[in-house]
């Protein structure tokens, strides 16, 4: 592969070239050409940079999809295995009977990943979670059976779902249904990327996104993870540590070339002076980086930051029963940053802490007397995974609940899945603020692969629908009916739930009657200030129980 750069007068090669000139005077051709050999070396070391800079990258980038393939696999042998351990443990006589298929149809709806679990006798479904199949459903042989004992099905059509290919995956005379493409159904940015699964032991591919070949799974022969370029792509092959199984992404390595082309345009130019070229570019983002820490450091000392509220709405009566601290920062230049940019700063920095802490302060100032009030209004705080995974946190809400002279449930506390991730310390946390009396909610619900997990982990109160999924209700997108299975899974394990992001009256009727019980969102207020919190609530209560 070649690439040329246009000689440009004043470009970086070009002026190397004529200062070496006049240098080296008239010194003859052998000169000359001593100076364009150190140029091309400066060149190629630029470029071996640039590609192993793409590497690193594309790598990561590409780990990434195996990783989550592999995360919803796991997800999904750990509901099978589950689901069919169940059956199993009933042990009844007839499998087929009605408290059988209840238990069937109870498993079903706790599971997100499958369609129906059922008994199977030769292989014929004879009753599942859809209810009894006289003679039962045909699903022919398996394909091929794991060593493990599992038989795979790839491709059975059922008379419940015609034109549709579900697998079925059959162990101890049980099985489950399954749509084919759901642990490779990741958000891909390039069109050509290619997923699959595949089996731990045999390296069957169980299911796959494009033509993705069997033979790569070969390449992982030791470990657990690896990456390799073969076959015109960059492929990830990964192995679970709990399952039998493993999964694959690959890329074509034209995205590779055209990362490295990108990072070559960067480092190409510098020409001989590349490595003094990097160290500045490195020791000036280290600069700037440290002067954002310092500003926002400062801005936190200044009280540049500030809340507002956004009002909590029970749908059911549109009384506004509690609002969410929101904070904000407006430095004193009058420029607003972006709340995703200073509290991914503080997160990065250590400063998160601080910024919890402030929040905390700014509530005890502002919102005692609102909630004093009224004990059944409610006021949601964000919590991020440094305070999860730190006991501190519960001397700081014991403090605030008693400055504000309320009771402890009066603080919704709001925590995000990667406050969960280290799931010892979190735990711990949560037993001890819910004993305490302050309420937890897990916030954003259903934007992590986990969430199901956290839920059947970890005790909370409620959980906050992400307004990615409100946004899709009433549309054609495929992801429309994944607040109807959110909605499901709280109602089966008694959860309030509160519908982020609700922007239309069609969406608050189709939630209320779905029987969510609170939103926020703009069709009911902005964030505001405490002042407009305080005259909203009494606008809201007026036109609920007019005088």
């Amino acid at each position: 592969m070649a690439i040329c750069f246009p000689n440009k007068p004043g470009s970086a090669i070009d002026t190397s070239l004529k200062a070496l000139k006049q240098i080296l005077g008239d010194a003859g051709k052998s000169t000359l050409v001593l100076a364009l050999v150190l140029v091309a070396l400066s060149v190629l070391a630029a470029w071996q940079l640039s590609r192993q800079l793409a590497l690193q990258v594309e790598s990561a980038h590409v780990l990434g999809y195996a990783r989550d393939v592999l995360r919803r696999n796991e997800q999904t042998s750990e509901q099978v295995t589950g689901g069919i351990k169940l059956l199993l443990k009933e042990a009844v006589p007839d499998p087929c009977s009605a408290s059988s298929i209840d238990l069937m149809k109870q498993i079903d709806l706790a599971s997100s990943n499958l369609q129906a679990i059922g008994r199977v006798v030769g292989n014929r479904l004879v009753c599942s979670s859809l209810g009894r199949h006289t003679p039962g459903l045909d699903l022919g042989p398996p394909d091929f059976i794991t060593a493990l004992g599992y038989q795979i099905r790839q491709h059975v059509v059922f008379p419940f779902a015609p034109g549709q290919s579900l697998a079925v995956v059959e162990w101890q005379g049980y099985a489950a249904i399954l749509h084919k493409d759901l642990p490779v159904d990741v958000a891909l940015a390039e069109a050509d990327g290619l997923l699959g699964v595949f089996t731990g032991a045999e390296r069957r591919l169980l299911m796959s996104r494009g033509a993705l070949p069997e033979r790569w799974a070969q390449h992982l022969r030791e470990g657990w993870e690896t990456v390799v370029v073969a076959d015109g792509h960059l492929i990830a092959v990964l192995r679970s540590r709990t399952w039998s199984s493993g999964s694959m992404a690959a890329l074509p390595v034209s995205y590779l070339d055209r990362r490295t082309r990108a990072f070559a345009w960067i480092l190409l130019p510098a020409g001989l002076v590349t490595g003094v070229a990097l160290a500045l570019v490195a020791l000036l983002l280290a600069r700037r980086q440290r002067s954002l820490v310092t500003v926002m450091r400062s801005a936190l000392r200044r009280q540049e930051f500030f809340l507002v509220y956004q009002p909590i709405v029970e749908l059911e009566t549109g009384k506004w029963v509690g609002a969410e601290a929101l904070l904000r920062w407006r430095r004193s230049s009058g420029e607003m940053v972006p709340p995703d940019v200073f509290i991914q700063l503080a997160e990065n920095n250590g400063l998160i802490g601080q910024v919890t802490e402030y929040v905390l302060q700014r509530v005890a100032r502002e919102a005692g007397a609102l909630l004093r009030s009224d004990a059944g209004f409610h006021l949601a705080l964000n919590l991020s995974a440094f305070d999860m995974h730190s006991g501190r946190i519960v001397g700081l809400l014991d403090g605030l609940a008693a400055e504000l002279q309320i009771e402890p449930n009066q603080l919704v506390l709001e925590v995000t899945e990667r406050g969960f991730l280290q799931a010892d310390l979190a735990r711990a946390v949560v037993q001890t603020l819910r004993a305490r009396g302050f309420q937890i909610a897990i916030d954003d619900f259903g934007t992590g692969y986990s969430s199901l997990s956290y839920l059947e982990t970890f005790s909370v109160d409620s959980l906050k629908i992400d307004k990615s999924f409100i946004d899709k209700i009433g549309t054609e997108s495929a992801a429309s009916g994944v607040v109807s299975h959110i909605i499901g899974m709280a109602k089966s394990l008694r959860l309030a739930m509160v519908a982020e992001g609700v922007e239309t009256q069609a969406q608050a009727d189709y939630l209320r009657a779905s029987g969510v019980q609170f939103a926020q969102g703009w069709l009911y207020s902005k964030p505001l200030p405490l002042d407009a919190l305080k005259a909203g609530l009494l606008k809201a209560a007026a036109s609920v129980d007019p005088v």
